[in-house]
């Protein structure tokens, strides 16, 4: 079974998502055993953000790593929870 990158790689919609994981030095993380979930952004959102944006969170790896783990969860979640958190009156 294929880890987080390795599928994220496979998909091919990932690619910014992959550079940045890359350049916080998270690869190694999400390679590990989880469980964990990844709300994980594909390209086209990345492509909302200005290209010197882009180029300056990747360039910051503090900043980067604390987005990007931000968007990680421990433990396994299924989508109708995580869906259901979403919709929750708490988290608006």
């Amino acid at each position: 079974m294929d880890d987080i990158v390795e599928t994220a790689e496979k998909a091919g919609s990932f690619k910014t998502l992959v550079t940045a994981a890359r350049a916080a030095g998270l690869v190694d993380a999400l390679k590990a055993p989880g469980p964990f979930m990844v709300f994980a952004p594909t390209d086209d959102a990345f492509s909302k953000l200005s290209q010197d944006t882009i180029s300056s969170l990747l360039g910051d790896k503090p900043k980067l790593k604390a987005i990007l783990t931000y968007h990680v969860v421990g433990g396994k979640v299924m989508s109708k929870d995580a869906i259901a958190l979403a919709s929750s009156p708490e988290t608006r």
